[in-house]
């Protein structure tokens, strides 16, 4: 019990330094639609993109359940503040297997150093160069990231984390499940867990000398990857090449370009991530030739981020040679997620026991317990007062009470045309949207029919058509319009208004 309060402690100050955005935000209201529609959450059931083939259906079923046996928003709190514990405890480990955290006041000081390296006012101080410095220290490139300020599927790659230091643990089939876990909650990971399982196993057959046990690490993880390996393949396929390559492109260069298209993200930031993989690449190499400890794995660890991070460039680099949207599609640079933050932490450990040993710090060991407990609270209550500043501010949103009247007044059978980037209105309301362009299906025919969708609504929001787009908006399904006032479609024949706030306008359609 001594132990767990510490841990618990540690836990909570690091997930609020760290921060999160309101629910629901951003990809929330992607991934977290398909579950709430099958839990009963609304009228979503009838929405067109909660009835596409899910991308991550184990996490859905994680929303779905979660919903209706406890209907309770702040429960999405405590899973990502339960995964930051994960994320947080799985790199001291690993720096503890490396450079050693010998005493409790290291490790306390080691815990406040990557709550500040972790910590939301640091990435406000960062982020003041732009926004692809957002996360300089935790993130990945490509706007990539673990934890990032939301639960998602992404955020169960920390179990990427966890299996590096179980298996330098030596707990090597437990870390074979960590790694399947982080791929099943997010096929993304798929190419890290193969990656890193190839690396455990190399590290395996070089320390036993034998091929059984590295076979028998491979063989479990192709069994537990096959179910999720076979489902991927199947959503992102289409019924013949034409359609999947026409998906696939549209995928690329109109929806997620600043994730797959490397020159939209490559950059002075990106350059310096890669710079801190070469640092501690570097200095992993210098203590393997040193061993100042004897259990210390710099050996297995220097293998652990070499290969991988050699992956990554190699694809990389392929794919801007070959212009592939299957390289872009398959995001190779996506290692940088666990790569970056574990060779900041690892730096970090490294700058810390020098500094421990230069000064003598041990001998404050209580000023220095202090010390990372103080500016450990220091910064979470920055990071609870960001998150607070979020909240407030996303419900001052001018389309908040819009979409209050919805939500205390729609109907089965009612289908919105919204604006496509007002990405909230489907969680927040309840009520089904024609389209929205954050939030996409990725099985072949099912990418056609969206873009399709976004093209014919962005068209009406900028011509108001009422003799076509409307007529085969209608056709569709839309039964009422969320229009701005002066939008041209409010003009159009047998457009009736229901609701109007002076920001947003609900028209219903008349139906033949």
């Amino acid at each position: 019990m001594k132990k767990r309060l510490p841990a618990a402690l540690w836990i909570t100050l690091f997930a609020l330094a760290y921060a999160q955005a309101p629910l629901f935000t951003s990809n929330q209201n992607q991934y977290f639609l398909h579950g709430l529609a099958r839990a009963g959450y609304g009228y979503l059931h009838e929405d067109w993109l909660a009835n596409t083939l899910d991308p991550t259906p184990v996490f859905s079923k994680l929303i779905e359940i979660s919903w209706r046996i406890l209907p309770w928003k702040p429960v999405f709190y405590l899973y990502f503040g339960a995964l930051a514990g994960v994320y947080l405890f799985s790199l001291t480990r690993i720096v503890q297997r490396v450079w050693g955290l010998e005493t409790q006041a290291k490790r306390w000081a080691f815990l406040a150093l990557l709550t500040a390296l972790h910590s939301a006012a640091l990435r406000y101080l960062f982020a003041l160069r732009g926004e692809s410095w957002n996360y300089l220290l935790d993130g990945g490139v490509a706007g990539q990231r673990l934890l990032g300020s939301v639960f998602q599927p992404s955020t169960f790659g920390v179990f990427l984390l966890l299996g590096i230091a179980l298996f330098l643990d030596g707990r090597r089939f437990w870390a074979i499940a960590s790694l399947l876990a982080a791929a099943i909650f997010h096929p993304t990971y798929l190419l890290s867990a193969g990656v890193l399982t190839a690396v455990f196993m190399g590290i395996t057959l070089w320390e036993t000398r034998r091929p059984r046990p590295a076979l028998d690490l491979g063989l479990a993880a192709l069994i537990g990857v096959a179910p999720i390996l076979g489902y991927s393949l199947t959503v992102f396929s289409g019924s013949d090449p034409e359609t999947t390559a026409r998906a696939r492109e549209i995928l690329v260069n109109f929806r997620i370009p600043h994730h797959a298209i490397v020159s939209n993200w490559l950059g002075y930031a990106a350059w310096l991530k890669l710079g801190f993989v070469i640092a501690a690449l570097v200095l992993l190499h210098g203590k393997k030739e040193r061993q100042p400890c004897q259990d210390c794995r710099s050996f297995e660890m220097f293998h652990i981020l070499f290969w991988p991070a050699l992956l990554a460039v190699t694809l990389t680099v392929a794919q801007v040679a070959t212009g592939s949207v299957e390289l872009a599609l398959l995001f190779p640079w996506r290692l940088s997620t666990w790569l970056v933050p574990l060779a900041v932490s690892l730096l970090a450990g490294g700058a810390l026991g020098w500094a421990w040993r230069r000064f003598h710090w041990e001998r404050a060991s209580r000023w220095m317990t202090g010390i990372a407990i103080g500016s450990a609270l220091l910064l979470a209550a920055v990071g609870l007062a960001k998150t607070c500043g979020d909240w407030q501010s996303k419900q001052g949103s001018p389309d908040r009470p819009m979409m209050a009247y919805v939500r205390e007044n729609k109907q089965s059978g009612e289908v919105y045309l919204i604006p496509v980037k007002m990405q909230d209105f489907r969680l927040e309301t309840g009520a089904p949207a024609y389209i929205e362009f954050k939030s996409i299906p990725y099985q072949a025919e099912e990418v056609l029919f969206w873009y399709h969708k976004v093209l014919l609504a962005g068209d009406f929001y900028r011509r108001g058509d009422c003799d076509k787009a409307l007529i085969q908006l209608r056709w569709e399904g839309v039964t009422h319009l969320v229009l701005p006032p002066g939008s041209p479609g409010i003009d159009c024949p047998g457009v009736r208004a229901v609701y109007s706030d002076g920001v947003y306008g609900i028209y219903e359609v008349p139906q033949p």
